[in-house]
């Protein structure tokens, strides 16, 4: 068939018919949208949404305009149209939205409004396009919520802001709009107000209107996400109007205005509980809900979004717990299996949560009524598959304890950033596993914190108690699901290990362990930010560059805010009048009893973060206060600054090495050492070799993240020292400077070999030069595996490394060709570096093992007396006698370790028993002394003479510092931190001057205890 040319005529007919549909088109939008929509659209926008709307009912009542950095959609107006439309961007960062409705069908449509959606998908920096009158208007609004603002300060913060949605706003909602962002901008939570509209139905408005401004809201999805919690409640949006100002900088703040309506046509609050949809929208930037939870109860109307949250909180806790019954048959996959194929029971669980904890329905009596029947029907479960049906059955068990052995919870409390729980740690002799062969000791306290990115544990042994917080980072995915299924275990050893180690001090054990996921969860926002840069024609090389930076910023600023949730989260829990009652609304508190906790630092916790903690801890009027987190940088004693840790490390190095017959002052000696220059332990200890034994102390081996260094002759002791000082790895270390045999494995240097493989950079002497090599990826695994293990000293110092790095599995790379151990002694810098198990086989070989819990113990005793300093100083007391104080602290770090360190190697001389076995007797037996004289001085009534045989180990306790300027302060402390320094420093002292077989009744003997002068020199 050829083609014929459309005649003249015809095309011109065809022409001006398609020129009078346009026209109808646009004179239809001019006469049935709203005055708003003729305020936003220019002429030629509204000739493009004319021109689609022609054609309308031929795209499936569905049109999406793609224009530059914007795009606009036509669809038929429904409770979901917003849902719909923004799924279509959900990949995509969405700085401005807002829609307008006409008031009846368009063209050939018989039923429903016409619903136009305008996004802006890019930056388009159009507060500039402001004139100077409204800039000074937007001023004196901004002004009125923020009378301190500098005209240079709002320009700075407003720049970037969409005029669009400035027209878009009534004076009112703009005013409320600037009040909560200048809110949120030192805050993570949601601010947000909401306002009721009592003459909807004569204004034919929205019957609610909710505004709010929230910082580092994630832009993928969440507009989207935020469409279908509204929905999902019943409720309709009826205008949107959103910004973002300053766009992928980490302030960036997202203003909303929403306006909301029942979908029947009823005012919002009539159609939705209100309370439940705010509790969810203020989880909305913490916690995303597409998962298998939301597929089986959230979306199919079985359960709410919020209680959609409280089961992802009882499948990640009770994962946590079985994972040590069986791994793979409680893989956190099997686990959501469980509770996802019995969802009736699962509705139940909630409920009964409910029933317990709900602020205004809870009804213990009821609480325990639904115990009784779902343990009814857990027991009649039974589908004919034993096998499912035993896993099933101990899962909704073990949510069904962790309900009942939960005390008190932040689950109903509004705008939280996690979700805290603080449980009976007798939970875990329900457990089924052997519990003392998991967990030999029950701990005093658990509490469980659960973020959007982040799980973690507080574990402590005793009511008063403190230790650190640990923040574990995995890069990879595969690291993380690692690492989940040990967090529990580490916090909780870390504790116990901490309870030991505590011996010296009045504080008992305990640690903060939280996981990270890795930050690869940005990702959307990294390609959102790479795509806008590319659409903007951006120099190749420069999109590079900014999206490094962004990544940089992003990870810190995703490290920080996780640190800050759980931080906020658990004081929620603690934070409590004298009386004991909780000070934040909304939480049943089965507990009812103060619980103040002490923090310190560890893993991943910078100074940023911990002056943060400290002066929060103050801004809620916790009592602790400022004490509440210890080693802060200039209010307190900054453990790396000072290097408190190693300090107590290196005098069990030192007395190791006498007791090989090894004088480290005079006979040369050699060392091995994990972790890095740049970090506290490892670093710190570098300074020491360096500072104390230059001449006779060789550092042969270390390794740390950044890679693994050996030199057969000694690395040069004053280049680790600078690179210490410089706070950088060991992969900087001048490769020039190693000695023939030596070499260098850079970790970050690195080259593709082929599409499927890397190499690895490894700098080598040979025969005087520096010689690469390029290491493939098993090569380069095994070296920085195993050669720190291998290679042969007189003592290892781990110093740094993940707990379990040398253990059962591995412990023959620590063994030479004749299966001899590698070193002579261990001095255990990081805590549970080894496992016991490795410990015992080192032993047996006849290695000196000085246990982390009394190797480590410098910084918990440095952490404690920054807690006396914060009791008994004021903060510009205490900087004014710090340099003394510090001084006075590290001498009884000394002496502390000595006083162990010598116990330890005496009793071993004399008996042979494990320096391991020792270790924990010592710990033991000082622990329950300080226990049995704590317990006997509760009844007692201290005394405010300071001859008082009591109230001198009191006060010998103390440096002397507080002892001769500030006695009535010391006796001004709260009394059971008097008591509890009491009896830790008899307790101690006892077993240091008479050995761990001393054992009377220590009660009973208290008396002539008090009066034993050499106890009270």
């Amino acid at each position: 068939m050829v083609y014929a040319p459309l005649p003249p005529d015809e095309l011109k007919a065809a022409m001006a018919s398609e020129v009078d549909a346009l026209e109808k088109a646009y004179r239809w939008l001019e006469k049935h949208m709203p005055p708003s929509f003729h305020e936003e659209m220019d002429q030629k926008t509204r000739l493009i949404l004319a021109r689609n709307l022609i054609s309308f009912n031929l795209q499936n009542h569905f049109s999406q305009i793609q224009v530059e950095q914007s795009a606009f959609v036509l669809c038929i107006d429904a409770p979901d149209a917003d849902v719909k439309i923004l799924k279509r961007f959900a990949h995509r960062g969405i700085v401005y939205y807002r829609t307008f409705i006409s008031n009846e069908p368009p063209p050939g449509e018989k039923k429903g409004a016409l619903r136009i959606a305008i996004l802006h998908l890019g930056d388009p920096q159009s507060y500039e396009k402001l004139s100077a009158k409204q800039k000074q208007e937007l001023l004196a609004i901004a002004k009125a919520t923020n009378p301190t603002l500098q005209d240079a300060e709002f320009e700075a913060m407003l720049r970037g802001l969409n005029s669009h949605f400035l027209r878009s706003m009534t004076h009112t909602r703009l005013e409320i709009a600037l009040k909560l962002f200048f809110q949120a901008k030192t805050q993570d939570q949601c601010q947000y107000e909401v306002r009721k509209n009592g003459q909807w139905k004569e204004k034919k408005a929205p019957s609610l209107q909710l505004i709010f401004a929230w910082r580092n809201v994630p832009r993928a999805g969440f507009l989207y996400r935020l469409a279908r919690i509204i929905n999902a409640h019943k409720l309709a949006l009826t205008n949107v109007s959103s910004t973002s100002i300053n766009p992928y900088q980490i302030e960036e703040t997202l203003i909303l205005s929403l306006g909301l309506h029942g979908i029947e046509g009823k005012a919002a609050w009539e159609e939705a509980d209100i309370d439940d949809l705010l509790r969810e929208i203020c989880l909305l930037k913490y916690f995303e809900a597409e998962d298998a939870i939301a597929v089986a109860f959230v979306q199919t109307g079985l359960v709410t979004g919020n209680e959609g949250h409280l089961i992802r909180n009882f499948v990640s806790f009770v994962h946590q717990t079985l994972i040590y019954v069986d791994p793979h048959l409680y893989s956190f996959d099997n686990i959501v299996e469980g509770v996802c194929r019995h969802p009736e029971l699962a509705i139940l669980l909630c409920k009964a949560f409910q029933a317990k904890f709900h602020p205004n329905l809870h009804n213990f009596a009821t609480f325990k009524k639904m115990v009784e029947e779902i343990s009814g029907l857990l027991q009649g479960l039974d589908t004919g598959h034993a096998l499912n049906d035993t896993r099933r059955r101990n899962i909704l068990r073990q949510i069904l304890h962790f309900i009942e052995h939960t005390l008190k919870t932040n689950f109903y409390c509004h705008n939280k950033s996690a979700f805290a729980f603080r449980l009976d740690p007798k939970y875990l002799d329900l457990v089924p596993y052997e519990r003392k062969e998991k967990f030999p000791e029950i701990p005093f306290g658990i509490f469980f914190i659960r973020g959007m990115h982040f799980l973690g544990f507080n574990i402590r042994f005793t009511d008063l108690a403190r230790g650190g917080v640990r923040t574990v980072t995995p890069e990879k995915w595969d690291q993380y699901f690692h690492e989940r299924n040990n967090i529990f275990a580490e916090a909780y050893f870390l504790a116990f290990t901490q309870q030991k180690k505590n011996k010296d001090i009045p504080e008992g054990g305990a640690k903060t362990a939280i996981l990270l996921k890795p930050f690869d969860v940005f990702a959307p926002e990294l390609e959102i930010y790479k795509t806008e840069l590319e659409e903007k024609g951006t120099d190749p090389a420069i999109c590079e560059e900014k999206c490094k930076i962004f990544a940089r910023d992003h990870k810190l600023a995703f490290l920080f805010a996780s640190q800050r949730a759980f931080i906020e989260s658990f004081m929620t829990l603690l934070n409590c009048n004298e009386d004991g009652s909780l000070r934040a609304p909304s939480i049943v508190d089965y507990y009812k009893q103060p619980e103040y906790i002490y923090l310190g630092p560890d893993e991943n916790m910078l100074n940023d973060m911990i002056v943060w903690i400290a002066n929060y801890s103050a801004k809620q009027k916790y009592k602790p206060g400022m004490s509440f987190m210890s080693s802060k940088p200039k209010t307190g004693i900054n453990h790396k600054e000072f290097g408190v840790t190693s300090f107590g490390v290196n005098v069990y190095l030192h007395q190791t090495l006498l007791f090989l017959g090894i004088d480290p002052e005079k006979d040369p000696f050699t060392v091995k050492i994990s972790g890095g220059p740049d970090g506290d332990v490892a670093g710190n200890e570098i300074l020491n070799l360096y500072k104390f034994y230059p001449h006779t102390a060789k550092l042969l081996a270390l390794t740390d993240v950044s890679g693994t260094i050996y030199d057969p002759l000694g690395l040069d002791l004053k280049e680790m020292a600078n690179l210490f000082h410089k706070a950088l790895p060991i992969r900087n270390y001048p490769a020039k400077l190693l000695s023939e045999g030596g070499f260098l494995l850079d970790l970050q240097k690195k080259q593709e070999s082929n599409a499927y493989a890397q190499q690895t950079l490894l700098l080598r002497k040979k025969e005087g030069a520096l010689v690469e090599e390029w290491l493939s990826g098993s090569e380069m695994n095994h070296i920085f595996r195993n050669h720190l293990h291998q290679v042969k000293v007189n003592v290892f110092i781990p110093g740094g490394g993940r707990p379990r790095t040398l253990n059962e599995n591995n412990i023959q790379t620590y063994l030479d060709e004749t299966g001899k151990p590698t070193s002579q002694a261990i001095v255990e810098g990081a805590n549970l570096y080894l496992t016991p198990g490795a410990r015992r086989t080192l032993e047996k070989l006849g290695v000196l093992d000085m246990k982390d819990s009394s190797c480590n113990k410098g910084g918990v005793i440095c952490s404690s007396f920054e807690v006396l300093a914060g009791l008994t100083l004021s903060d510009e007391e205490f900087l004014k006698e710090k340099q003394e104080y510090i001084r006075e602290v590290l001498e009884i770090i000394k002496q502390a370790s000595l006083n162990e360190a010598n116990l330890l190697l005496e009793t071993h001389r004399k008996t042979g028993q494990y320096l391991t076995d020792i270790s924990e007797k010592i710990s033991e037996k000082i622990n329950l002394y300080k226990q049995q004289l704590l317990q006997y001085l509760l009844n007692v009534t201290l005394p405010n003479d300071f001859k008082d045989p009591l109230m001198r180990a009191l006060f010998l306790y103390c440096p002397s510092v507080l002892r001769e300027k500030y006695p009535k302060r010391i006796l001004a402390m709260p009394d059971i931190h008097k008591k509890a320094i009491i009896a830790c420093y008899l307790a101690s002292h006892l077993i240091y001057t008479r050995g761990i077989e001393w054992n009377p009744n220590i009660a009973d003997l208290l008396p002539s205890i008090v009066q034993d002068p050499d106890l009270m020199h």
